[in-house]
């Protein structure tokens, strides 16, 4: 199965369970691929009852539907869930950057933001960028933004309802490799947050956060339809 490995040694259901989570997240599992529980099992040389706990927990969190006499599968992607996302993302985040410009931008979060912005340099940089590890950093300038103004949990929360945009987002970085256009983009977030410019702050916000679907949505209907709920 694409995305599964051998593994050495016994994992327990919460491993086995994150590992999968983890394979649906970067698309090594991919959207409407079907699952079993039988091969899982096989895979990781463990009894079906972890397996199955693991299912039930996906399923609870929308990473796999399970379907009586037909399997389990990866969901697919919900566009218009997405599409919510963003259109919330950017109300907040505008929000929290406001906040940060009238209460003035402090040391410590410049500093948090520069070392991140050297980070994502450092990895573009790099002979190989993982998509998976450039989203790790991405989301930490992100929450950095949040923390600044004391909404860390709300930072949680939006995690907790991205079970669709994360896989959305390593897909487009799959896809188009932008990453160096998504590193000009945050530094551009963070010099204008600098110099206490809203309007400015307004349009790099809403570009960013709607980038990926105007680049991607040739391909959402083409190459790549079949990972996305079709609406009537």
């Amino acid at each position: 199965m694409s995305g599964l490995q051998n593994c050495l040694g016994v994992m327990s259901g919460v491993d086995i369970y994150q590992k999968l989570k983890e394979d649906i997240i970067t698309l090594k599992l991919k959207p409407g691929q079907m699952i079993s529980e039988n091969e899982i099992a096989g895979v990781y040389n463990v009894s079906r009852t972890p397996i199955k706990n693991a299912f039930l927990r996906l399923k609870g969190e929308k990473y796999i539907e399970i379907i009586p006499q037909k399997g389990s599968f990866v969901t697919l992607l919900d566009m218009k869930y997405i599409k919510d996302i963003i259109y919330m993302r950017s109300v907040l985040e505008m929000d929290m950057l406001s906040s940060i410009i009238e209460n003035k931008l402090t040391d410590e979060v410049s500093t948090k933001l520069e070392d991140n912005l050297s980070l994502q340099k450092t990895l573009i940089e790099s002979s190989c960028v993982n998509p998976f590890s450039y989203f790790e950093i991405d989301s930490a300038f992100h929450y950095c933004l949040f923390e600044a103004v004391g909404r860390g949990r709300m930072w949680d929360i939006i995690q907790d309802c991205q079970v669709y945009y994360s896989r959305f987002r390593i897909l487009d970085t799959m896809i188009t490799e932008r990453f160096t256009g998504l590193y000009e983009e945050h530094r551009k977030i963070a010099d204008a947050l600098k110099n206490q410019d809203k309007q400015v702050l307004k349009e790099h916000i809403f570009n960013h956060l709607n980038g990926n679907i105007r680049i991607l949505t040739p391909k959402i209907e083409g190459e790549f339809k079949d990972y996305f709920i079709q609406h009537l």
